[in-house]
């Protein structure tokens, strides 16, 4: 992960673990040039207090010398906020949350929330990674019924001052706030300071109910982005780590409710359902959550007999990317992974498998850890401060490494399983041939008859050397792009039709049908879910007819077919012309 996508992702981890008052959190992530106004309140009223080092002396006042300053901000709402004391040398004997000495005082600490997200403070440290003064200012109102609470902290390089003879040594963390009357180190602007600074510098207000935290980032490196660019790339950084608390049927007392401003213009963000692939993994999420689907597996050990967690897969044709930035996109042009996940449903990791052999389809899979207790704090405790992977190699000799190291062996089986493109069955073409001659005997009947250059049984002469086949022929019929009208999905085919030198095509017949790799064929026909033909439509001249076969007369040119989807199955279609010969 780059910078920005590092700081988003551990930033709402973070978010997740402090919305505990039976709502999913509000989050707003705002990127903005600051005002001149907003400048000089944090020149006069904020950083009146430069650190001595020189290095930090000088990326803060570069900062407050540009002429447009850009500034990120992360706020969220309903959540804890920063609530305890203040002063990491005075907590009460009594206290039972350190959130803000924990966020603004120390460097890391470990977790405390059950089934949590994040620890170590590895998040922190994100946020100043893409500062260039590496500095934050945090405006917090807390839960606990504590006061408002403003203040900033920088991260520098350590340091050292004579100090009577001796070398005195510092850390090179500084904090802007208010001095404390005795030993002069910064406390936090409270209550009414922290509400008249905060809504100087631009601050969203807060409400005595709004509680939560602002984070802003002071000096925000787009690296070389515009606001909007960058804004974008939230966005896509939001979706792909945080889709499963996205989801339009994810309980609201989890669901995430995200907004992006670049310059005050709100971002569209869009629901995973409206992303493929994410609209695939979207669908397995719901057969892990619930344990139903069309495969769904659950994934176990042996010494000790334990459940682990449980894998749901879907399959489905590859949709057309919509980019939600330019480049260097996050989504794989084909979905071949399995998201891994404890029950907190925030992605750890995407774990890669074997494409499908059908270029046309793809899969997307979902596991999610079992929430008992021992089983999650063992995935827990085997990542890494970034939270991005599951490594046995982090736990001790154990039950609990033998989970991991189980449940990684079984999905990496199933990841190479599912597409099983690496396996070319025998007696077909080698690797070399393309992609459905390979499989011509697993997808079976659904291509058995299909004319022209794929994996089906051939119907006659090839009609070789560029002239008229020696019999009318329609094409392997190509997925082109899905549509939606009032009763739901199309997928939609083309097909061309050659005739042959007697022009003795006649009919257009066509039949559409569940993929084998895509989906239950049984299942599908049990539940009335299998695919049908809705039209046939003529691109020369739009001729649309409402039925599964087309009058030919002879005629040649390309042809759509749009095939009624059910269930989220996979489907192919079969396309033959009948000859004036057929009985």
């Amino acid at each position: 992960m780059d910078a920005l996508q590092t700081v988003v992702r551990e930033s709402v981890q973070n978010i997740a673990d402090a919305a505990q008052l039976g709502s999913g959190p509000e989050i707003e992530i705002r990127i903005r040039t600051l005002t001149d106004e907003q400048v000089h309140c944090l020149r006069e009223h904020v950083l009146t207090d430069i650190p001595v080092q020189p290095d930090s002396q000088r990326q803060l006042n570069e900062f407050l010398s540009r002429p447009a300053p850009v500034v990120m901000e992360i706020c969220d709402f309903g959540t804890t906020g920063l609530g305890g004391p203040t002063r990491a040398d005075r907590i009460p004997v009594d206290a039972k949350r350190t959130d803000f000495v924990d966020f603004l005082r120390n460097i890391g600490t470990p977790r405390d929330t059950q089934h949590g997200g994040g620890t170590y403070g590895f998040g922190k440290v994100a946020l100043y990674r893409v500062s260039r003064c590496s500095t934050i200012l945090v405006d917090t109102l807390p839960a606990d019924g504590s006061p408002r609470r403003l203040m900033g902290c920088h991260i520098g390089p350590s340091f050292e001052l004579p100090d009577a003879g001796m070398r005195r040594r510092y850390t090179g963390r500084h904090w802007f706030g208010v001095p404390d009357p005795v030993d002069r180190i910064a406390d936090p602007a409270t209550g009414i300071d922290a509400e008249e600074l905060a809504e100087a510098l631009g601050f969203l207000p807060r409400s005595p109910g709004r509680t939560g935290t602002s984070i802003m980032i002071l000096d925000f490196d787009t690296e070389g982005e515009t606001v909007e660019e960058a804004g974008r790339r939230v966005i896509e950084t939001l979706l792909w780590n945080f889709w499963p608390r996205m989801m339009s049927d994810t309980p609201y007392a989890r669901r995430f409710r995200c907004s992006i401003l670049a310059e005050g213009t709100r971002l569209p963000v869009p629901l995973p359902e409206d992303v493929p692939p994410l609209d695939l993994f979207a669908k397995a999420m719901r057969g892990a959550r619930s344990g139903s689907g069309n495969d769904v597996r659950q994934i176990a050990s042996q010494r000790p007999i334990r459940q682990l967690g449980r894998l749901a897969v879907e399959k489905g044709l590859r949709s057309p990317r919509r980019p939600i930035v330019a480049e260097e996109s996050l989504l794989p042009p084909a979905s071949r992974h399995i998201a891994l996940m404890r029950p907190v449903e925030l992605v750890v990791k995407y774990l890669e498998g074997n494409p499908l052999p059908d270029e046309r389809l793809e899969w997307a899979g979902v596991f999610l850890v079992n929430d008992d207790d021992e089983i999650e704090r063992a995935f827990a405790d085997s990542e890494p401060p970034a939270h991005d992977d599951w490594i046995p190699d982090n736990l001790p000799r154990g039950h609990s490494k033998s989970y991991v190291n189980v449940a990684l062996q079984r999905l990496k089986g199933h990841a190479l399983d599912i597409g099983g493109a690496g396996r070319a069955p025998s007696g077909l073409a080698g690797a070399s041939g393309p992609p459905l001659a390979r499989v011509a005997g697993r997808l079976g009947a659904s291509l058995e008859s299909v004319g022209g250059d794929g994996a089906g049984k051939r119907r006659g002469g090839g009609g070789g050397g560029g002239g008229r086949p020696t019999r009318a022929r329609a094409s392997k019929p190509v997925f082109d792009r899905l549509v939606r009208d009032d009763n739901g999905k199309l997928a939609i085919f083309t097909t061309r039709v050659q005739q042959d030198s007697h022009q003795s095509g006649v009919v257009l017949a066509t039949q559409a049908s569940v993929s084998v790799e895509g989906g239950n064929v049984a299942a599908a026909e049990e539940l009335g879910l299998q695919p049908s033909v809705a039209y046939i439509s003529r691109v020369e001249d739009g001729e649309v007819v409402w039925a599964d076969s087309i009058a030919l007369d002879g005629d040649e040119g390309v042809y759509e077919i749009a095939v009624r989807m059910r269930g989220g199955y996979a489907v192919l279609v079969d396309a033959e012309v009948l000859t004036e010969l057929a009985s």
